[in-house]
C-alpha cells in the first residue's frame, strides 16, 4: 500500500468517526412528552401503578382485569364493595353493567336471526301488535341494535330519573307510554343511541321465545359459557357479593338513587358481572360456541351507511354495529393504530368499560361502583381514561399516570360562599364559571347551602340559574319549592307561576302554587 492511499483512507476513517459523533443514530429513542412513562419490561408492574394510583384520586372503586394472548395478566380490585360495613371490592364482586347488558341483547337477538325464527328486516309491529303503526312500521330490528331507529330515548326525560326509573312497570305498559313517542329522526337516516330501543329489543325476544329476557341470556348465554357470578338484577334478589352503588358528589359520597332494574333499563341495561366472568364472555366470542363467524361478524361490523347525531361526535360515518362501537384508536405519540371493539355503561351508581383488542387478542374491563352527580362526568373520565391507558400499557406503548383529583367548581364557590360570601361568589361564577349546557350547574350547590343554613345563598344561587336558563321549567319547580320550605310563600307563587306560564299541566308546579297562595293569605 502506497503512503498516499494510506493517507486517503485514514483520512475516511477519520471522516467517518466525525459524522457518527455528530450525527444522531438513525435508532434513537426521542425523549417522551412531559407526563409519558415507557411501559419497560414489566407490563404488570406498569398496571398496578396506573390502577393504584387512579383508585387514590377517590374516582375509582372496583375490580379490573386485563388478558393478553388469552391469559389472565392482571386483576386486581379497590375500593369498597359496600361503605356501611366497610367491605372491600374483591374480583369476584357483582357490579352492574348498566349499557354493557346490551352486547348480550344483541347476542339472543343474532341467535334469533341465526336460528331463522327473526329477521333483521322485521318491523317492531311485526312482533309488538300494540305498537303505534306508523312508526313501528317502519323501525326495523336493525334500525332498533344499530341505534338507528328514531325513536326518542327516555333517559333524555327530566322525569326519567326522579319518577320514571323509580316506578315499577308491566313490560308492554312501559313500552306503550316511554318507547312510542313521535319520533326524533326518520328511521335508518341518522345513529342516535338510544335506550329505548333496547327495551322494544327485550321484549321482542320474549315474545318471540315466550321466555323471559332473564330466562334467555341465562340460558343461551351464562350457563354455556360458564358465568357463573352473572344475571339479571332484580331489585328483589339478595345476591351474594353485590356491590352496593354509590355516588361521588362534591360535597361527599351519598348511596346512589334507587332504580327500579326491571322496567326501565331492562334490555338495556339491567344484567350484572364480575370482570372474571366478563373475561370468559370474552374467550366465547372468538368462538362458535354461541353464534356463528357470519353472524358475529355482523354484530362487529360498524353500520357506516349513516352519520351520527352531534351528540355522539358528529362523525360523517357511525362506528356502532350491533351492541358494539368498532373503531381505531391512534397513540397520540406512536402514532400505533389499534382496532378496538369496546362498549361502556353508566347506571345510578355504576360505571363499566370493556375493550377488546381483536387484532392484539387482548382484552381490558374496568367495573366500578360509584357513578357522578348532576353535572359532573369525573368519575366517569377516570375510568375512560383508566381503559385508554390500560390499552397503551397491554400494547407496549408510552402511558400517563392519573392526575390529582381536581376541587370541583360547586366545593370552590361553597368555600368561597362562607369565606367571601355570597355576592364574591356570584360575580366569580359570572366571570369564571364553567356553566353546564342543560341549566341547573349550581342547583346542587345551593341545595347544600340550603341544607347547612345558608338558606338566603342557597336562594341567591337558585334565582341565578333561573336567570340563566329561564327556559328550564324543572329550575321554577325546585325554586319555588324551596321558597315555600323556607317560609317565603309569596316569593314561591311568583315561582310557580312563572313556571306555569310554560308548562300549564305540570303537576308539582300546580300543588306548589296551590300551597304558596294558601299560606300567603294566612299571613
Amino acid at each position: 500500500m502506497t503512503a498516499k492511499r494510506s493517507i486517503v483512507i485514514l483520512g475516511l476513517a477519520l471522516s467517518g468517526a466525525w459524522l457518527n459523533a455528530v450525527a444522531p443514530a438513525q435508532d434513537e429513542v426521542r425523549p417522551l412528552p412531559k407526563g409519558y412513562r415507557e411501559v419497560g419490561s414489566d407490563k404488570v408492574a406498569a398496571m398496578k401503578e396506573l390502577c393504584r394510583a387512579t383508585a387514590e384520586t377517590g374516582l375509582f372503586s372496583g375490580s379490573v382485569l386485563v388478558a393478553d394472548k388469552g391469559k389472565v395478566i392482571y386483576e386486581e380490585a379497590f375500593g369498597q364493595a359496600n361503605r356501611e360495613w366497610e367491605i372491600a371490592n374483591t374480583t369476584d364482586t357483582k357490579f352492574r353493567l348498566a349499557s354493557v347488558s346490551k352486547q348480550f341483547c344483541t347476542m339472543v337477538m343474532m341467535q334469533l336471526v341465526e336460528e331463522g325464527k327473526v329477521e333483521l328486516d322485521d318491523t317492531i309491529t311485526d312482533h309488538l301488535t300494540y305498537y303505534r303503526k306508523d312508526t313501528g312500521d317502519r323501525i326495523t330490528i336493525h334500525h332498533l341494535m344499530a341505534h338507528q331507529s328514531g325513536i326518542k330515548d327516555y333517559t333524555a326525560n327530566f322525569d326519567y330519573r326522579g319518577t320514571i326509573s323509580r316506578l315499577p312497570f308491566e313490560p308492554d305498559e312501559f313500552i306503550q307510554a316511554h318507547c312510542s313517542g313521535d319520533l326524533a329522526n326518520e328511521p335508518g337516516t341518522i345513529y342516535s343511541y338510544c335506550n329505548a330501543g333496547y327495551s322494544i329489543l327485550g321484549r321482542i325476544i320474549e315474545k318471540v321465545t315466550r321466555k323471559t329476557f332473564e330466562q334467555n341470556v341465562k340460558e343461551r348465554i351464562f350457563e354455556p359459557v360458564g358465568m357463573k357470578n352473572s344475571g339479571y338484577d332484580r331489585n328483589s334478589y339478595v345476591l351474594e357479593k353485590r356491590a352496593s352503588g354509590y355516588t361521588r358528589g362534591s360535597f361527599g359520597f351519598t348511596n346512589a338513587d334507587y332504580i327500579d332494574m326491571d322496567s326501565s333499563p331492562g334490555a338495556a341495561g339491567a344484567l350484572y358481572s364480575t370482570v372474571e366472568d366478563m373475561f370468559l364472555w370474552d374467550r366465547a366470542l372468538c368462538t362458535d360456541k354461541l353464534l356463528g363467524q357470519k353472524y358475529r361478524d355482523l354484530m362487529f361490523t360498524p353500520n357506516k351507511d349513516v352519520p351520527e347525531v352531534k351528540a355522539a361526535g358528529g362523525r360523517a360515518q357511525s362506528i356502532y354495529g350491533y351492541g358494539w362501537q368498532i373503531y381505531t384508536r391512534t397513540h397520540p405519540v406512536t402514532k400505533r393504530r389499534t382496532k378496538i371493539v369496546n362498549h361502556g355503561g353508566a347506571i345510578h351508581g355504576f360505571r363499566a368499560m370493556e375493550n377488546r383488542l381483536v387484532e392484539d387478542d387482548a382484552f381490558i374491563v374496568v367495573l366500578c361502583n360509584q357513578g357522578d352527580g348532576f353535572g359532573s362526568s369525573d368519575v366517569w373520565n377516570a375510568v375512560s381514561n383508566l381503559s385508554t391507558e390500560l390499552i397503551h400499557v397491554v400494547t407496549g406503548q408510552p402511558y400517563r399516570m392519573p392526575g390529582k383529583a381536581r376541587v370541583s367548581q360547586e366545593k370552590f364557590l361553597y368555600d368561597m360562599v362562607k369565606r367571601d360570601g355570597v355576592e364574591a361568589a356570584i360575580e366569580w361564577f359570572k366571570a369564571k364559571g364553567k356553566k353546564a349546557g342543560w341549566g341547573g350547574t349550581n342547583m346542587a350547590l345551593a341545595q347544600q347551602l340550603i341544607d347547612d343554613g345558608y338558606v338566603d345563598e342557597g336562594l341567591q344561587f337558585m334565582e341565578l340559574e333561573i336567570e340563566l336558563s329561564p327556559g328550564k321549567v324543572w329550575l321554577f319547580r325546585k325554586a319555588a319549592e324551596a321558597y315555600l320550605n323556607s317560609g317565603r310563600p309569596a316569593k314561591a307563587l311568583e315561582l310557580a307561576q312563572s313556571g306555569l306560564e310554560q308548562k300549564p299541566d305540570d303537576e308539582k308546579l300546580k300543588t306548589t302554587a296551590e300551597e304558596a297562595k294558601r299560606d300567603s293569605e294566612a299571613e
